[in-house]
């Protein structure tokens, strides 16, 4: 058997300057090229997906409800269909209504690790539903049994754009009293008090494509306390490009497959 050689465990020979632990520079600088273009790529995949910067960069609605956000997110997908088909999905939205469109798996990260209920979400509705189809500024839109957690709609352009808003614990739901008109206010008041919340904004929005088509759009933009919630931005935006966009896809297969509205 060939005699080992210093510092090395498999018999083969190596410099012996990296036996001593000498590493050359060339190495160093590649391993750190390659960690500073991975963590370049991570980023943009947690800020955008699925946008050109035309989209990711520009103003959108709900824009104004947060002007300067501590993160901003944009996903977006091409629907083969004319927005006036996507729309009903979007307005149905909200738990107990027409679902959010998430994956199972997400459903159930909320469910139990969120909400701490042990019983499946129920499914998201896979055909219009048409005690649904009104969602208007100033409505309430459940987010979690028994409002454990709920979103504001701000802003509503029946064809084009749908805005939410909401405030609440990173890690566990702010139930409200829907009986009591203040308690959003007071619940709202709490987190804010307490110092530690999430406040965002979620908007969809819908622009035409020609060939009935339509680019459909979320963009999600927050601000935060405490500030050492800024660790979690990075892998909360890679959660969200995950299922952001399969939620964006999952409303363009059924807008796709629906018959046009009304008919």
């Amino acid at each position: 058997m060939a005699a080992r050689t210093a510092g090395t465990h498999t018999g083969w020979p190596v410099p012996r300057r990296w036996a001593r632990g000498q590493v050359p520079a060339a190495a160093v600088a590649t391993s750190l090229v390659a960690g500073w273009a991975a963590s370049g790529v991570a980023h943009r995949l947690s800020v955008r997906t699925g946008v050109c910067d035309e989209e990711a960069f520009g103003s959108w609605p709900g824009d104004e409800f947060i002007a300067h956000p501590m993160v901003e997110w944009t996903r977006g997908v091409s629907v083969h269909a004319p927005p006036e088909r996507v729309w009903p999905w979007l307005a149905q939205m909200g738990y107990g209504r027409g679902g959010w469109y998430t994956p199972q798996w997400v459903d159930l990260f909320a469910n139990r690790w969120v909400f701490g209920v042990k019983h499946p979400f129920p499914a998201s509705a896979s055909r219009l539903l048409p005690e649904y189809q009104q969602v208007a500024v100033g409505d309430l839109i459940c987010d979690g049994p028994g409002y454990a957690s709920y979103f504001r709609v701000l802003r509503v352009d029946p064809g084009h754009a749908v805005v939410y808003r909401s405030i609440r614990h990173p890690r566990r739901g702010s139930p409200i009293d829907i009986t009591d008109p203040a308690s959003p206010g007071r619940s709202e008041q709490q987190l804010r008090e307490a110092g530690t919340y999430i406040d965002f904004t979620w908007a969809l929005v819908l622009n035409e494509l020609p060939g009935h088509r339509t680019r459909l759009l979320v963009r999600t933009r927050a601000k935060y306390a405490p500030p050492a919630i800024k660790v979690l931005s990075l892998p909360l935006g890679l959660f969200d490009a995950t299922y952001g966009v399969a939620m964006l896809r999952a409303i363009a297969r059924r807008a796709e497959g629906a018959t046009p509205a009304g008919t």
